[in-house]
């Protein structure tokens, strides 16, 4: 069910979590990127659009880290979110343009999971960039990370902090579905005994197959439904 209302508030409730959590998140993110001019705040995420969410059966996207916010963007309010929101309506700007693949994959993910009967040959060749206005997204680094995660992201992404406010993001968006873009061993470590529907999918910018990790995605749904299924 699509409640642009009940969709508000949860984004709402989230953006409290991140404010009560800025200073704490903040702290472990500086001890561990040794940043001595880090922003004003963490970043935000929930749910891209919130027109679109289905929160009876919603699908959460859990991705690494976002590279290009400069402390400017915090301080001016560009945040994920909103920034997210603007590209499903008007396609990929800015530094997204750099990602394009990623992107893409995603978006290909999710329109996958709302719609497994669509064969998977066709989709491949899509670039169904609205279809991510489906999700709940968020990051394990909720600041900003480098061109590329190396140990600075792995200590980060395996603090304390880190599991807390991931289990809080769950606790209140409720999803059916993760979708783990590359975060696969974070998330089990965190959160071991998730009820609902775990996907382990590579970086949405890996260089694999656009039809090969679709093929991936089409087993694991399988598997979950047939999981799922009475006997």
């Amino acid at each position: 069910m699509v409640d642009p209302n009940v969709n508000h508030h949860i984004n709402a409730r989230l953006s409290e979590v991140y404010m009560r959590y800025t200073n704490k998140y903040l702290a472990s993110y500086i001890e561990v990127f040794q940043d001595n001019n880090p922003p004003c705040r963490i970043n935000e995420f929930g749910i891209i659009d919130e027109e679109q969410y289905d929160h009876e059966n919603g699908i959460l996207v859990i991705a690494k880290e976002t590279d290009g916010w400069s402390n400017e963007d915090f301080a001016n309010g560009l945040l994920f979110r909103n920034w997210l929101n603007d590209v499903v309506h008007n396609g990929l700007h800015d530094h997204a343009r750099r990602h394009p693949v990623m992107w893409y994959n995603i978006a290909r993910w999710v329109s996958y999971i709302v719609n497994p009967k669509q064969p998977i040959h066709n989709l491949a060749d899509q670039y169904p960039i609205p279809e991510i206005g489906k999700v709940a997204y968020t990051n394990i680094n909720k600041v900003r990370g480098d061109t590329q995660s190396g140990i600075q992201y792995w200590r980060l992404a395996n603090s304390d902090v880190s599991g807390e406010l991931l289990r809080e993001e769950i606790a209140i968006l409720q999803p059916k579905i993760i979708l783990c873009c590359g975060t696969y061993s974070e998330f089990t470590h965190h959160i071991p005994h998730f009820e609902g529907t775990t996907i382990k999918m590579p970086h949405p910018g890996a260089r694999k197959s656009k039809l090969g990790m679709l093929e991936s995605l089409t087993s694991q749904l399988h598997k979950s439904s047939e999981r799922l299924s009475p006997p």
